[in-house]
């Protein structure tokens, strides 16, 4: 039995798994605004996914977590997290191991996503492919010849942070024009906020005043036809298939696979995606490319995290 949790900007979800990738349940919680209280959390959120199946923590025996921004793999170590405070050289793994006793692997959310695809969803189809995480940020992965590339300490495809804009938007990275600040859920949110002047009759504004802008009001709004909710998801699909066609032209893949909260407006955001990499993306590298959604959003990348605590056990 193996735990894995994928830790975003907003929320952490975990999986209790036996080895054939069996969830044996499943839990969601807010990320918490410290790095200490996520240390915490973590350990709680441990215990209950052992306890919903009747089982006790220790009789887990790895956890693999996949959490945002750029790792050490090797040492555990959070290197930095533009979209979560505190980690700045931050020793996850051997933090968690020291409140929950069990052995712990650190990874990348996006590659645990990648990974979570690669095992149980549509990623098994193919041996060269691209997952792009949409969430509070934007993270990625790719599969090369049916392996997968993380680089030298296990950060490479941090794309979120690839600039389509050199002259752009302030990142919390430090850098300017990054591809999260105009195609993340977050870029979708701001994007509403500075634009809902221009539409009064919108049914957001009514939501607004009683609770907090979300992407998945947004796309809840779009659903109903909302002018300002369509044309916004609309804005940052063009974005989304602006940094979709650069990764085509570099690693020529058979499929891109769309993870993260803001993928499930992909039904909005996949055609507008599709058509801005036809015509932007070069010949002989944009053909018969697949575009698609992770069919269980919320479980797969956990599952990836699972996968990673399995392997480095040789489970």
């Amino acid at each position: 039995m193996f735990a894995g949790l994928d830790i975003g900007g907003t929320n952490i979800k975990g999986v209790l798994a036996d080895k054939s990738g069996k969830i044996l349940s499943f839990r969601e919680i807010p990320t918490p605004d410290t790095a200490e209280r996520i240390d915490q959390e973590i350990n709680t959120l441990i215990e209950n996914l052992a306890a919903s199946s009747s089982y006790s923590k220790m009789d887990i025996k790895g956890v693999g977590i996949g959490a945002a921004g750029s790792i050490d793999r090797k040492r555990g170590i959070i290197i930095t997290s533009p979209n979560i405070s505190g980690w700045k050289k931050y020793p996850l793994a051997k933090n968690i191991e020291k409140l929950t006793g069990l052995r712990i692997f650190l990874e990348n959310d996006a590659t645990v996503a990648l990974i979570g695809s690669w095992w149980k969803g549509d990623g098994s189809k193919y041996k060269n492919w691209i997952m792009l995480t949409l969430g509070t940020g934007i993270g990625g992965g790719v599969i090369i010849d049916n392996k997968i590339y993380t680089g030298q300490s296990g950060s490479a495809m941090e794309v979120g942070h690839m600039v389509i804009d050199y002259n752009g938007k302030k990142c919390k990275c430090g850098n300017t024009g990054c591809f999260e600040q105009y195609a993340s859920a977050t870029a979708l949110v701001n994007f509403v906020r500075e634009s809902i002047i221009n539409y009064k009759n919108s049914s957001i504004v009514k939501r607004i005043e009683k609770e907090e802008i979300t992407s998945k009001i947004i796309y809840e709004e779009a659903l109903a036809n909302d002018e300002c909710a369509l044309h916004a998801i609309n804005e940052i699909a063009g974005y989304i298939g602006i940094g979709a066609a650069n990764l085509v032209n570099i690693f020529n893949p058979e499929a891109i696979i769309l993870g993260g909260g803001l993928s499930m407006a992909h039904k909005i955001i996949i055609p507008v995606v599709k058509k801005v990499i036809q015509e932007r993306a070069l010949r002989g590298l944009k053909e018969n490319l697949k575009i698609l959604p992770v069919k269980d959003q919320s479980t797969l990348p956990s599952l990836g995290a699972v996968k990673v605590a399995m392997d480095s056990l040789g489970t």
